[in-house]
């Protein structure tokens, strides 16, 4: 064998690796669902396998620890939110066109959210007290999601869509309160015309910090509906941008 050449492995043993990563994928896909409905902290190895038809030591092994398994449905959670989100606004100019595909994009996972619950909400309910490494990965997912929102508007204002002395933290922050404010809205009170109002709050965000008032068109509303649409499942697959270059794509 060259030196420094890898050795091949058998096809057996490919395979039998690619039935793992696939079993601990539909253990993953489970345990996000379990989640959003019953938060982290319902989530048990005992509970998965009942779920999902496989034995505790079955479930154990491809985890470890229930920390180990929370983690990784966080980290799915947040790969299909970039998938989701982030990813299809890259397709955007920068500036006001990104930055309100962003919201836009947004929203329609949230129209599906105030069914299922949005898992970074319900988290940071759970560990916002907390220290831990379970704390740390949720805290690290939301802090990149904002870095990536912070970076549209900071764009937006580089493009000379916002005004110059706009303030881009304040921009990004009542955006964000927005959404906090739509989820309380429509998922725990049930408000009708909670996506309406969130969706106009944006739009005064833009004219109030806007430099063109041509460039306001009012973004897409969703419609709200209850079955989790097929594209969340396969986003799951989908090879997801590396979380740590979400805020610093061009």
């Amino acid at each position: 064998m060259p030196v420094n050449q890898a050795p091949v492995k058998p096809a057996h043993a490919v395979r039998a690796l690619q039935k793992g990563q696939q079993t601990k994928q539909a253990i993953v896909d489970a345990a996000l669902g379990l989640a959003t409905q019953i938060g982290l902290e319902g989530l048990s190895i005992g509970v998965l396998a009942e779920v999902t038809r496989m034995s505790k030591s079955g479930v154990f092994a491809h985890f470890g620890s229930r920390e180990e398994l929370q983690i990784s449905v966080i980290r799915e959670y947040f790969n299909q939110f970039e998938q989701e989100v982030f990813a299809p606004s890259m397709r955007e100019a920068k500036g006001l066109p990104r930055l309100k595909a962003l919201f836009a994009n947004w929203m329609k996972r949230i129209a599906v959210e105030i069914q299922s619950g949005c898992l970074f909400i319900s988290g940071a309910v759970e560990f916002d007290d907390r220290s831990g490494p379970v704390h740390d990965a949720l805290s690290s997912s939301v802090k990149t999601w904002l870095k990536a929102l912070f970076r549209a508007v900071v764009q937006a204002k580089e493009c000379g869509h916002l005004r110059a002395d706009a303030d881009e933290q304040q921009i990004a922050f009542e955006i964000h309160g927005l959404i906090l404010a739509l989820h309380f809205e429509a998922r725990f009170l049930k408000n009708p015309g909670s996506i309406d109002r969130a969706t106009q709050g944006f739009t005064h965000i833009l004219r109030l910090f806007g430099a063109d008032d041509g460039a306001l068109a009012k973004p897409a509303q969703p419609t709200i509906k209850s079955p989790v649409p097929a594209a969340r499942k396969n986003a799951a697959r989908a090879k997801p941008v590396s979380p740590n270059s979400i805020s610093n794509k061009d």
